[in-house]
């Protein structure tokens, strides 16, 4: 992993967020940037466009302070203690549903993948 590598994967990934960033202004639809640019980036991948190798640096680093992250967002949740006791019952019962059914669905996304290799 050397300086060059890693400059030139931020130099891709602001790129694709300049890019994508673009597209949303063009479009005028109410999309996050950031995740176009990730879906951007996963279609690159998949097509072979790009090579791994080349954003794999510099994804190890980000992954590595990713929970630095999202430390600000989780302070900020103690400033609405009150509302977190006020809603308890409801954030747990739609925690445990969605997590039912998000589990349920890849599941059977998982098995239907499974057979359809199976069948080739």
């Amino acid at each position: 992993m050397s300086p060059t590598s890693l400059l030139r994967g931020i130099a891709f990934l602001l790129l694709l967020q300049w890019i994508s960033t673009l597209i949303i202004n063009a479009l005028g639809v109410p999309f996050p940037p950031s995740l176009l640019g990730m879906l951007i980036l996963t279609a690159l991948l998949c097509g072979k466009v790009i090579p791994t190798s080349s954003i794999e640096g510099i994804c190890d680093i980000l992954i590595s302070k990713m929970g630095m992250l999202f430390l600000p967002a989780g302070v900020s949740v103690l400033l609405y203690v009150d509302v977190i006791k006020a809603e308890f019952v409801p954030i747990v019962a739609t925690t445990i549903i969605c997590s039912i059914v998000v589990l349920t669905i890849t599941a059977f996304f998982l098995q239907s993948v499974l057979k359809g290799k199976e069948n080739h």
